[in-house]
């Protein structure tokens, strides 16, 4: 097919002197084709000129005549598409000429060289090499190869948990625990799915948390576009509310101001009415005043005296000037009233929308991981254990509710059970104590509706760490890794509830070893958690300065 084809242009432009693309071909009579400068160089160090291929022999130096067609084809494959050759990232074929280098596409582990697809082509078509295990490119195969006698990696020492060649398995680890790299990993692999299977369901755990977040997300909004738009219309009613009864108390005041000057005009009216009469009265006496006949004044007079000429008629009070106040008065009350019933409304808070456990946010950068006791004892968090517990009546509590012990013995009708309790202190941030064991104890982290659901480690809302005599491990969603360590009968527990992070050490005098860490999401707030499987099994928390 096309794959042959590649094969054979390449074999076929090919120097066999240099055995890189050919470069300046040229051809000798018996039809060989190389590279000018190779066959040149080639004959300068001969006595007799023949061909490095089929050895024909020439008397004199042949004349060399380039080759129009190879030459055209090298520039052909020179045309290579630039997504075939291998970029500064890409893992390079170990066979193509240094001036173009295709991208591998796999990696032989018994050769140790990666090959592109032309080069590849041996390894389908050969037998023995059919055999060979053929990996993704990998910029990673020297890792394989031994520095010391440079020889591959094949066996795997477990007394010192690391790779070796032959070489190394009798020399400096003679007599060490060594098996095959194969066997090696056939016993690991149960545990990586394992653990593959826990990533899956953190990996679905947070996934699910994400679209919880992103409904509540959208929730918000929504909720907070109703709310706006309820505000508003609420607002602009209020405010059509203020302006209608503005309107009325305008309306009102318009009213009232028509009657009143309605009654002004009125007064005015009478009081024209009268002045006239009076100053008609006062043109007759002035006439009378100038009426030299005695008995006309007389009789005048005696006419005059039957009406009245007292200071009577309509009077106005004009000292009230202030009109209308009462009705601004009340106006600026309303407004008074208004602005403190707006001041007393008070919005709910954001955080009252917001679940428990994203109360407390996380520092931006957290601070790394202590790497002394001395930097752990600073997040020191003193606990003191809950009476409630699972199989209460198993366990007793002492020294202040620091120490708990299992006192039930067995009896032949049931089984050894897990007695545990939980702190009564809810852990936050960053969080260090140690606990001092005797027996098989479990000691956990565990949310608080988690921890009547089973054992600690056997559901998806606690994890703990198992030890006893000879072993530790590790438990999460009811399954167990095994974990390596110096054995001790302190165990040093760091939590930092932000970050994600638990991490259970073994703890000698001022010297810690990590045990074993989990990286995580904490969705509710968790407490820390003691589980005692049988008769005598004591934990106390140490007193920590």
């Amino acid at each position: 097919g096309a794959q042959q084809r590649k094969v054979l242009d390449m074999e076929a432009l090919t120097c066999p002197i240099c055995l890189e693309l050919l470069k300046e071909t040229v051809s000798l009579p018996c039809g060989h084709s190389f590279c000018n400068n190779c066959i040149q160089n080639y004959w300068d160090q001969q006595v007799n000129f023949k061909c490095p291929e089929c050895r024909r022999k020439y008397r004199t130096r042949p004349v060399l005549s380039k080759n129009i067609v190879l030459s055209a084809l090298v520039e052909q494959l020179k045309e290579t598409p630039a997504d075939h050759c291998a970029g500064p990232m890409d893992v390079a074929c170990d066979v193509c000429p240094e001036e173009k280098k295709l991208k591998a596409h796999r990696s032989c582990l018994q050769c140790m060289v990666s090959y592109c697809e032309v080069h590849l082509q041996p390894h389908h078509n050969v037998a023995v090499l059919q055999t060979h295990q053929l990996v993704a490119p990998s910029h990673k195969l020297q890792e394989n190869i031994c520095k010391e006698h440079n020889k591959v990696k094949e066996l795997f020492c477990r007394t010192d948990q690391q790779l070796l060649c032959c070489l190394c398995s009798v020399e400096q680890h003679k007599g060490h625990d060594t098996v095959s790299s194969a066997a090696e990993r056939a016993q690991r692999q149960p545990e990586q799915e394992a653990k593959k299977d826990l990533l899956l369901q953190i990996l679905q755990d947070k996934d699910t948390d994400l679209q919880s977040l992103q409904q509540k997300a959208q929730d918000i909004k929504s909720s907070a576009q109703r709310a706006v738009q309820r505000s508003g219309d609420m607002f602009r009613e209020i405010v059509l509310l203020l302006e209608r009864r503005r309107s009325e108390v305008e309306q009102l005041i318009l009213f009232e101001e028509k009657t009143q000057l309605s009654r002004v005009q009125g007064l005015q009216d009478q009081l024209q009415q009268e002045a006239t009469e009076v100053r008609r009265s006062l043109s007759e006496l002035e006439e009378l005043s100038n009426n030299p006949d005695h008995n006309q004044f007389i009789l005048h007079c005696l006419s005059l005296s039957t009406e009245r000429t007292e200071r009577t008629g309509t009077r106005v009070l004009t000292e009230h000037r202030h009109y209308f106040e009462e009705v601004s008065r009340a106006v600026s009350d309303l407004k008074d009233k208004l602005q403190l019933t707006l001041n007393e409304i008070k919005l709910p808070h954001p955080l009252d929308y917001i679940d428990v456990a994203l109360l407390a946010e996380p520092p931006d950068s957290p601070p790394p991981v202590p790497s002394t006791r001395e930097q752990f004892l600073k997040y020191v968090r003193d606990i003191t254990l809950g009476k409630d517990g699972a199989y209460p009546h198993y366990l007793k509590m002492s020294e202040g509710n620091r120490k708990v012990t299992h006192v039930r013995r067995p009896a032949w009708y049931f089984h050894h059970r897990y007695g545990q309790v939980l702190s009564t202190q809810e852990l936050r941030g960053r969080c260090y104590w140690e606990v001092e064991l005797v027996g098989t104890v479990r000691i956990a982290i565990s949310y608080k509706k988690s921890f009547k659901r089973g054992i600690f480690g056997t559901n998806k809302g606690s994890w703990c760490l198992e030890t006893d005599r000879k072993t530790y491990s590790f438990w999460f969603n009811n399954m167990k890794f095994s974990v390596s360590g110096p054995r001790s009968s302190r165990i040093g527990v760091y939590l930092d509830q932000f970050a994600g992070s638990l991490s259970f050490y073994s703890v000698s005098d001022n010297t810690m070893t990590l045990l074993h860490r989990v990286q995580t999401t904490f969705t509710w707030p968790v407490f820390a958690g003691i589980g005692l499987k049988s008769y005598g099994n004591t934990a106390h928390f140490a007193k920590l300065e």
